[in-house]
């Protein structure tokens, strides 16, 4: 009766199984996979909630771009970060999981394929098979630093594939491409013509050092690609810690005929759906300069966690793999055994983590830790880590 779009199984892992018995047991849990900002123990200004305190959302005038007025707020947010952005080429979603359902609805017929990074968040396989394309993936490989494998790169384009995806900051690694990937990325969307889309859902939190004179705490930047067709993906969820803001855009880049083209079948696509709402829309230059306060927060939460995690694993057996940005750091532990062996141990222990195949690492040297969680909790969970008797860790 159903869709074979949807996943074969939808049947808990049992590590799934584990920590919900443990949820509904109750008591303390440091949860150290938090994602959700609005969870994390931030200060949200009350000027976030008056925001949607605005007469003209009563006045409905669609436009499948989103309004000029919202589009205009987002040109001036990338000024503010260095960028100059033109409000023509901008695209309004209800979030950037909305964006890639617009994007495969544009690009592929069903049954073509996308190139996804890995290892990666373990979103796109489903947003893709939902529209009925297919993925392959594309490996970024652990030297110390992620890099890019070249040759696995190119040797997975097929005849039926048609965009690659890149995440910069790539989530969980945090890396962001060197230029020198970067060129071997534009390389192969242009061999290929492929289009190409980047996530940089993260790019508003890099944890290099900061660059002076900015009125932003720092931006991770996407260089410009020659002669391909490039989608930028952005959104409120991360940049102002509002996930229920549902607001998200594409900034389109490329040779100009192909991103006319792309913008007049995009209008068709968003025209049959309108799900961008106009509250959020005239709400927008509130939510943005209100929201920076959040995303200061988020910032300074991120950098003293890392400092933190680094500090304590120092002379250990575990080594950080240390982000460019984003909101999470892997870490190379020792080799154990089953995939789940370590996470299980740890929910013993009242501490909830990631093992590394949740995102496509090897599953028995791997383990992701978010930096958004309580500074206290991080620290707790990561001493619970360092003296696992399974680790025998000093």
């Amino acid at each position: 009766m159903f869709s074979t779009r949807l996943p074969a199984s939808l049947v808990p892992t049992p590590l799934a199984a584990a920590v919900a018995v443990r949820r509904a047991r109750g008591g303390r849990l440091l949860d150290l996979t938090i994602s959700n900002p609005t969870t994390a123990g931030l200060a949200y200004p009350e000027t976030l909630a008056t925001a949607w305190s605005n007469v003209a959302a009563l006045r409905y005038d669609p436009d499948p771009r989103g309004t000029h007025d919202a589009r205009a707020t987002v040109c001036r947010w990338y000024a503010s970060v260095g960028e100059t952005v033109p409000a023509d080429r901008l695209v309004l979603t209800a979030s950037t999981s909305e964006a890639y359902s617009h994007l495969f609805k544009l690009l592929c017929d069903p049954g073509d394929r996308i190139l996804v990074p890995c290892p990666s968040y373990p979103l796109f396989e489903h947003l893709a098979h939902l529209d009925g394309v297919a993925t392959d993936r594309y490996a970024f490989r652990d030297a110390g630093r992620w890099v890019l494998d070249e040759v696995e790169l190119d040797a997975q384009v097929t005849p039926r594939t048609r965009a690659l995806i890149v995440v910069s900051p790539n989530n969980p690694t945090g890396s962001v491409p060197s230029a020198r990937e970067w060129e071997a990325i534009g390389d192969v969307c242009r061999r290929h013509d492929l289009a190409l889309i980047v996530d940089e859902v993260f790019s508003a939190y890099p944890l290099g050092p900061a660059r002076p004179g900015q009125d932003e705490p720092g931006h991770v930047t996407t260089p410009e690609v020659p002669g391909v067709l490039t989608f930028r993906l952005n959104g409120l969820s991360k940049l102002i810690g509002l996930p229920q803001a549902k607001l998200g855009w594409m900034l389109l880049g490329g040779p100009d005929a192909r991103v006319r083209a792309a913008l007049d079948a995009l209008d068709v696509i968003a025209d049959t759906y309108l799900s961008v709402s106009t509250p959020v829309q005239a709400a927008l230059p509130a939510l943005l300069e209100a929201g920076a306060s959040v995303r200061t927060q988020i910032q300074a939460r991120l950098r003293a966690n890392l400092t933190a995690i680094t500090a304590r694993v120092t002379g250990s057996a575990i080594d950080v793999r240390v982000p460019d940005g984003g909101w999470s750091v892997v870490l190379r532990v020792p080799c154990l055994g089953g995939p789940d062996d370590l996470a299980l141990a740890l929910l013993d222990h009242d501490v909830l983590v990631h093992p590394g195949y949740f995102y496509d690492l090897p599953h028995d040297g791997y383990v992701v830790l978010s930096l958004l969680a309580l500074e206290g909790d991080v620290r707790e969970g990561l001493e619970a880590l360092c003296t696992l008797p399974l680790l025998q860790l000093t």
